[in-house]
């Protein structure tokens, strides 16, 4: 396991330093470059010198930055759809220098070669955005004299759907002005500038004007020769998606200062956020996305915030028919409403709306799965995660279990829009955090097989694994706890948790169903003394087992803040052992006890608070004791909860 821990250390060391190394967080450092648009800058000429670029460095970026497989683009797994459009812009850029002439023949025969392949992925389903740019890079690659050819029926789908779009102009206002690129001015503020580095370069060849030569270099100085898909990019989104990444990939504990600090500025952004007076419908699911996230990680980290951010869509008959009859599109955005609305108060009306409605949209899709109807293959994690999503509810995952579930999908989701490439993690940035939750989650493993070994060591050197009558949970017990708290930091709070509901499950066996009443009652006259004196057979094992278990709790506790809990702890077990034994002599006599008398026993004899308070005193830092003898509301709710599940349970056993 050392081993193991020292690797985890080295790849934590490596991600902090590549992420969170700069005193100023550089969102622009995590995203990856768009080979797209950095081929649009490397297009643009020199007003000085047309005959050359104007951004040399763009262009040595392109001939730099082409895949083995003749591709431009990320290679996430295999090459995609953005990989068709990508190398369709660098070829028209280095044909359009006369440079790279391998590079644009290798290029080519990627572009011949995987078009129907991957057309054929989308199972006649292929993105909006893809439909508009992916024919006007195609006509343009054929005026460079570049023989982009195509007789298949797929591509001739692709160009008339854009044909589709351009005539109803849903896609943008004004996209029709655009003789070859109406796609490149689809992205924008909410104000209208323009968001898209393309476009600003296209737009700047056909004006000249300088506005637009001043933003390509602010693009190139901040960015580097390799510039991103949107500028500027919302730095809070980026924050959002790199939080959610790391906690769904079960890193979080590594991160607890970098999460800290990179929330505490979404929240001031969050809560500052005022409504447009507008937006722009293809706008709508990145913004949905964006503040339904932000409000679900602030919440869960103790911020108190309002949902109106993503909630305003309920006050807006249109907007609610328009997400409607695109579902599609707001799958991504849908999925994350849905998942903020687990983090509801009572009373809070908007979130239970907005919960009944995301769920109605996210059920139309997996009714189509049911239909056995094609969908595209990058659907399909979506897919799955929404029927996971509301097949099993929230509060009943296992926090370990779920880490596993993303490592196992290798990218966590992102916003599935028209800018999905733009708010995606770096290929390198993503695997270095991948690799850093695998290896954590080995180490979390090994540390759980070492903490069972020493659990049924204990259980059988206490005799509590031997008593033939209790019920043997140290197993289930074990899992329950380590897939719920599965920080590597938590072990000795883990074996405190388990040992206690080990002891609890066997003591309580005793007393239901073993015990005869003068054991009973040496076993509880003896934890009052906390004495063993006269206590013969299961009791003195079960007695030995507590005294052992509290003197360890004690014992850690007062080696690390200087102060003993022992006397308290005895408390606990002191009131928890009388309940049982009022229940035991409730059944004794057949005495039927009132509903209140029954709870005022019974939300103690749970033991809840029995198992959780003393390895509560093991975390860091540790709770005050008097509060914790106050037994606040908190702890209270539980013992009655508890109590009350416990009780439906086992009606529904017994039905």
């Amino acid at each position: 396991m050392d081993s193991q821990e020292s690797l985890v250390k080295n790849l934590l060391m490596k991600v902090k330093q590549d992420l969170f190394a700069s005193s100023e967080f550089d969102v622009y450092s995590l995203v990856p470059p768009s080979p797209y648009d950095t081929a649009w800058l490397s297009m643009v000429p020199n007003p000085q010198q047309s005959d050359q670029p104007l951004f040399q460095g763009c262009l040595d970026w392109v001939l730099q930055h082409q895949n083995r497989g003749g591709f431009w683009g990320e290679n996430i797994g295999h090459p995609t759809l953005e990989c068709l459009t990508s190398t369709l812009a660098c070829i028209v850029a280095l044909t359009t220098w006369n440079v790279g002439h391998d590079a644009i023949q290798k290029g080519l025969a990627f572009i011949h070669g995987n078009t129907e392949r991957l057309l054929e992925e989308q199972n006649g389903s292929s993105p909006e955005w893809f439909a508009i740019v992916f024919p006007a890079m195609i006509e343009l690659a054929e005026t460079k004299g570049l023989h982009v050819y195509f007789s298949n029926g797929l591509v001739e789908q692709v160009f008339l759907k854009r044909q589709e779009i351009l005539q109803t102009c849903r896609w943008v206002s004004g996209c029709g002005q655009h003789q070859y690129y109406p796609a490149l001015m689809s992205k924008y503020h909410e104000d209208g500038l323009i968001q898209s580095p393309s476009a600003i370069a296209h737009a700047f060849m056909k004006t000249g004007n300088k506005e637009f030569l001043v933003k390509l270099n602010s693009i190139v100085q901040t960015c580097g020769y390799g510039v991103p898909a949107v500028y500027p990019l919302d730095e809070d989104l980026v924050k959002i998606l790199l939080i959610n990444q790391i906690e769904t990939l079960g890193l979080a504990e590594h991160f607890k200062e970098e999460i800290t600090s990179l929330l505490a500025q979404v929240y001031r952004s969050y809560i500052s956020c005022e409504e447009p007076k507008s937006m722009a419908k293809n706008a709508m699911p990145l913004q949905l996305y964006k503040h339904s996230l932000a409000f679900r990680l602030l919440r869960l980290h103790g911020y108190r915030v309002s949902p109106r951010n993503f909630c305003r869509f309920l006050g807006d008959e249109d907007i609610m028919a328009y997400i409607e009859e695109h579902h599609e599109r707001f799958l991504s955005a849908m999925y994350n409403v849905y998942r903020a609305t687990d983090v509801t108060f009572t009373g809070e009306n908007q979130l239970k709306d907005a919960r009944a409605f995301s769920r109605r949209i996210l059920e139309k899709e997996t009714m189509k799965d049911c239909m056995n109807l094609v969908r595209p293959i990058s659907m399909t994690n979506l897919q799955g995660q929404i029927k996971h999503e509301l097949s099993i509810p929230w509060l009943a995952r296992l926090d370990h279990l779920e880490h596993r579930r993303c490592i196992e999908r290798e990218e966590s989701l992102g916003p599935g829009t028209a800018n999905a490439l733009s708010y995606r993690l770096s290929s390198q940035s993503n695997a270095t955090l991948l690799q850093l939750a695998i290896e954590n989650y080995t180490l979390r493993q090994s540390i759980f097989r070492n903490e069972l070994k020493e659990l049924e060591r204990w259980s059988k050197e206490m005799g509590l694994a031997d008593m033939g009558f209790a019920r043997q949970k140290t197993t289930y017990c074990h899992f329950a706890v380590a897939s719920t708290a599965s920080n590597s930091s938590l072990s000795d709070v883990r074996l405190a948790v388990v040992k206690s509901a080990i002891l609890v499950t066997v003591a309580d066996d005793f007393f239901d169903r073993e015990g005869s009443t003068d054991e009973l009652e040496a076993l509880a006259n003896a934890v009052n003394r906390w004495e063993p004196k006269g206590l013969t057979g299961h009791g003195k094992t079960i007695f030995n087992a507590l005294k052992d278990l509290v003197d360890d709790i004690s014992g850690q506790f007062f080696n690390k803040n200087g102060y003993d809990i022992k006397a308290f702890l005895q408390e606990l077990w002191c009131q928890t052992i009388a309940s049982w034994s009022k229940e035991a002599e409730w059944s004794r006599n057949g005495h039927a006890p009132s509903t209140v008398e029954y709870l005022q026993v019974a939300a103690t004899s749970i033991a809840s608070h029995t198992i959780l308070l003393p390895a509560a005193f093991l975390l860091n830092p540790p709770p005050e004791i008097d509060i914790l003898k106050k037994r606040q509301p908190l702890t209270n709710s539980l013992m009655l909860l508890t109590r009350l599940l416990n009780e439906i349970r086992s009606y529904q056993v017994h039905i």
